[in-house]
């Protein structure tokens, strides 16, 4: 009687393909922090940055993870891919074979960005105002650590130092601030330190009949009585009704009555009194 032969060639194929389904194991593992924490709206996606690398050092291109969040109502992630629910903290893990990497994130959804540099459109020389700066995330909380960062399209007129905006020397200027994905800009306006007084050509003046005009001419001066031409001027009508005026000064008579047209710049005013019959 023949003793039956026991194939081994299945269990000798099925070991030979088990080993090369094993291929290389990570052994060290790093996550890239993201280049902004502000994120735009809930459900913006954002694809993580790592590295993997095997025993012998080489960066494995197509490693085998199981990612987690630690919060997932903050953020979710799936095969690398980080997709944001809310404002919040969490973790992210990245576990590979007996590697496991940690990233913690802080993310914020930036609703709104408010800059505002009072009186920055009339500064002296050397004047320093602190700038106001009011961040919110989509649930309209604010933001106390927000910081943006400031840029001035002409340095050598205004600028801006620990958050503080310094006029240097006279001419104009735009103050960008920028957090994240928002922008805000402010014009700035700098004029001469030693601005002292207006001086307008008319102090009363009577129209003979509607229709008519004159030009009011407004001059800035300095301690020493020279023209300073550098300062920007604004013209104001007490009621347009009677008389309205130019960006320019030019005042014409509209209806009886009485009216005062005013020049201003920065916080020095001068004005004058015009009547219709």
């Amino acid at each position: 009687m023949k003793t039956p032969r026991i194939p081994i060639c299945l269990p000798l194929v099925a070991v030979i393909g088990l080993l090369s389904a094993c291929g290389p194991t990570p052994t060290t593992m790093k996550l890239e922090p993201l280049e902004t924490k502000y994120l735009r709206t809930p459900g913006q996606t954002v694809k993580l940055a790592y590295e993997v690398f095997d025993a012998e050092g080489q960066p494995m291109s197509d490693p085998k993870l199981r990612w987690t969040s630690s919060a997932p109502d903050v953020a979710q992630v799936q095969e690398g891919l980080l997709t944001v629910r809310k404002s919040g903290k969490t973790t992210i893990g990245a576990t590979g074979g007996k590697v496991r990497a940690a990233l913690p994130l802080e993310l914020t959804i930036l609703n709104s960005l408010d800059v505002r540099a009072p009186g920055a459109d009339f500064l002296e020389v050397g004047r320093v105002i602190k700038l106001r700066v009011v961040a919110r995330n989509e649930q309209g909380s604010s933001l106390q650590d927000a910081m943006p960062t400031f840029r001035s399209s002409d340095e050598m007129v205004a600028r801006v130092e620990d958050g503080q905006l310094v006029a240097v020397r006279p001419g104009k200027a735009t103050l960008s601030a920028t957090l994240g994905h928002l922008s805000r800009h402010i014009a700035v306006q700098v004029v001469p330190a030693d601005f002292a007084r207006l001086g307008l050509n008319l102090t009363h003046h009577a129209f003979q009949r509607r229709g008519q005009s004159v030009q009011l001419q407004a001059r800035a001066f300095n301690r020493s009585g020279v023209v300073l031409d550098t300062v920007p001027l604004e013209f104001f009508t007490s009621d347009s009704a009677v008389v309205s005026v130019s960006p320019e000064g030019r005042v014409t008579a509209v209806g009886s009555g009485r009216a005062v047209v005013s020049v201003v710049a920065g916080r020095r005013r001068s004005a004058a009194e015009f009547v219709v019959p």
